[in-house]
This record gives structure tokens, C-alpha cells and sequence, in this order.
């Protein structure tokens, strides 16, 4: 593993280089017993670049529950050179049903944003937000597995570029062309597009307390997926509540 947690630190410490550092880390779930659990990130931010270059140490090292996990991002991003790579090191996998399957029914544990495109094509610096998909796929797969949802709120994260207003036609544009979102974003000096030239920023992590789902089910009724995902988003709501006022950029 040692490649791995060398992959992991050269990343976080290009994400520090430009003054992306988590400078703290809280919430009840740190205190949450050691095992797998599916941690749910929010927001999904213009890029990700948190999760992309901070987390994946985590990952590697088995933080905060003693458990190796898995992070998940859209497949064509294995395809791009260097970074594919960086993300199989760093315990990155596709976010596709087969992968999913895969760590899940050999007991590990994965991250995942299920807001995803979506919510990325709308993201803004100046406002929070999050996303679901209309069939709950997550919320059926915790259940399936009997996985503990965990949500996991990265504040800090939309403020790492500044979106440009007007732009939205050019967004839909480049994800018709290429399969990829990319909002109309300026980064460091201003620069438009300059993804790899983040802003300072301050991050938090907060980690919510674990939403129980119950006994394993392969076909959950519709009733329980919405009973389990009405306690996901309370516990979400609460966990940004508590902490929005002393970790949101002012």
C-alpha cells in the first residue's frame, strides 16, 4: 500500500499548495462504532476537488472507522491519463451498479455523491444544496446491503472556484459533446476554466450521526425507501444546521 498512501500525499499536498487544507474535523459520527458504513458526501461542488485530492488518504488509511472505503466518481474519469490512475490508487472505483456490488457484498465499505451531475451543473459558490435521484438508488442499496448511511457534509467545498452567471447553455453544450459537466467557473487569479488553480479555502468536514436502514432486503418496499431516506435528509438538514454558522465561508 505504500504506492497508494504516496499517491495520496502527493495529491493533498498539491491541494495545500494552493491553500485547499481541511483545518478541522468534527460531528457525532467520528464517534460512530468501527465498521462499514456507506458515507454519503455532500455537496457535490464544481469539481469534487476535495474528495478527489483530500479524501482518498483517508480512504487509504482506513479513516475515521477503521475500515478501508471506497470512494466512487462518474467511469470516464478513469479514462483521463495520470488522473485514472491517481484514483485507482487512491481507492477510487466507478460509480456504476457493478462495482458497487462488488465492495459492498465483500463487507467494505464506499462514499458516494448522489446528487452527481445534476447538482453538479448547478452548483454556486453563494449557495448550498443538495440533490437526489428520483429512484433513491442509494437509499435501495444501503438497504440492500443493510449498510448505515452516513452523511458526510464538506463545507467549504463550493467555494473553492466562482461560478459565472450566464453560462448554462456552454455547460449542457460540453456535456453533450464529451459525457462531462464542467459549470462556467473562475479559480485563482481569476482564471476562467482553471480547474487545477483552486481559491483558498477553508474546509470542514462534519460527519453525521449513522441512519440505521435496517434488516438486509433485496426489493425494499417503496414505503421503506422513503422512511429511510426521510431520516437521511432530517439527519443531513441537522448535521448542516449545527454546523453551517461557524464553518460556511462568511
Amino acid at each position: 500500500r505504500w504506492l497508494a498512501r504516496l499517491a495520496a500525499s502527493l495529491v493533498s499536498g498539491y491541494a495545500s499548495f494552493w491553500g485547499v487544507r481541511v483545518v478541522s474535523e468534527g460531528g457525532e459520527g467520528l464517534k460512530a462504532d468501527p465498521k462499514p458504513y456507506m458515507y454519503v458526501w455532500h455537496p457535490h461542488g464544481f469539481i469534487s476537488f476535495v474528495p478527489a485530492f483530500i479524501m482518498g488518504g483517508k480512504a487509504v488509511a482506513g479513516e475515521p472507522h477503521g475500515h478501508h472505503w471506497f470512494g466512487t466518481c462518474i467511469s470516464i474519469l478513469f479514462k483521463v491519463p495520470i488522473l485514472g490512475e491517481i484514483f485507482q490508487l487512491t481507492n477510487a472505483r466507478p460509480v456504476d451498479r457493478r462495482s458497487l456490488d462488488l465492495i459492498l457484498s465483500q463487507g467494505g465499505s464506499i462514499a458516494l455523491q448522489p446528487g452527481g451531475v445534476k447538482e453538479q451543473a448547478a452548483t454556486r459558490h453563494d449557495q448550498e444544496q443538495a440533490f437526489f435521484p428520483a429512484k433513491l438508488g442509494f437509499i435501495r442499496m444501503a438497504i440492500k446491503y443493510g449498510r448505515p448511511l452516513m452523511p458526510l457534509y464538506i463545507f467549504g467545498e463550493n467555494q473553492i472556484y466562482r461560478r459565472l452567471g450566464g453560462f448554462d447553455w456552454l455547460t449542457k453544450a460540453i456535456q453533450k459533446m464529451t459525457g462531462m459537466t464542467f459549470p462556467i467557473l473562475t479559480a485563482r487569479f481569476r482564471l476562467p476554466m482553471a480547474g487545477l488553480m483552486p481559491l483558498k479555502s477553508d474546509i470542514h468536514l462534519r460527519w453525521g450521526n449513522a441512519v440505521d436502514v435496517g434488516p438486509a432486503e433485496d426489493e425494499p418496499s417503496e414505503e421503506r425507501v422513503q422512511e429511510v431516506f426521510a431520516r437521511y435528509v432530517a439527519e443531513l438538514q441537522r448535521l448542516f444546521d449545527a454546523n453551517a454558522k461557524n464553518c460556511l465561508p462568511s
